[in-house]
């Protein structure tokens, strides 16, 4: 599946007692979500978790709501900055993948103050198929168990090389387990 790409924009509106947004800084987007397959695509849903520092320019604004905006009340301010965290929800079909698990990321995220003192976020979302690096793991899991049997088995042939020079250690080699029955102690520990 060729990498997918869309961008979201959500307008935030804060308390009109800091003022207008003129700026924001550190701005991170990120996509929490479960992947379901339905008949015809893959679903992914949960949410967008968007955090941003902004600056306020502390003249107080009468209360004018903005019907597209999303009204933050909970805002920690200081000094006309603040701090503001929002889940928007994320709900996507994306086309049916071969097999593969989808890693939908976060790209791009910016912000910009707008002149009626709300605040604009847009984020660009790209969403990949994870199937190559699931088949290079298997091929590595596969690779350690092969190297582990071989291991194994070069164990096994010292051990019976070293039972052959043992006298005792070859008698008791010789016997089934249900059979022995003698207690003897080998480096300190009793063995029955």
């Amino acid at each position: 599946m060729e990498p997918i790409q869309w961008t979201l924009t959500e307008t935030f509106q804060f308390p009109a007692e800091y003022g207008k947004a003129v700026s924001a800084q550190d701005v991170k987007v990120t996509a929490g979500y479960t992947e379901q397959l339905t008949e015809d695509a893959v679903r992914l849903s949960g949410i967008y978790h968007v955090a941003a520092n902004i600056g306020f320019d502390g003249e107080g604004l009468e209360a004018a709501a903005s019907s597209d905006a999303v009204v933050i009340d909970d805002v920690d301010v200081q000094n006309n900055l603040g701090y503001f965290e929002y889940a928007v929800p994320l709900l996507v079909d994306l086309p049916s993948s071969d097999g593969g698990q989808l890693e939908a990321t976060v790209t791009d995220a910016t912000a910009s103050a707008t002149d009626d003192g709300t605040l604009t976020v847009m984020w660009t979302v790209v969403a990949t198929e994870t199937k190559a690096e699931v088949a290079v793991h298997e091929e590595a899991v596969a690779h350690v168990e092969a190297k582990i049997e071989s291991t194994s088995s070069e164990m096994v042939e010292m051990g019976i090389d070293y039972v052959s020079d043992n006298e005792m250690l070859a008698f008791l080699n010789d016997l089934e387990d249900d059979v022995t029955v003698t207690s003897f102690r080998l480096n300190d520990v009793l063995v029955e």
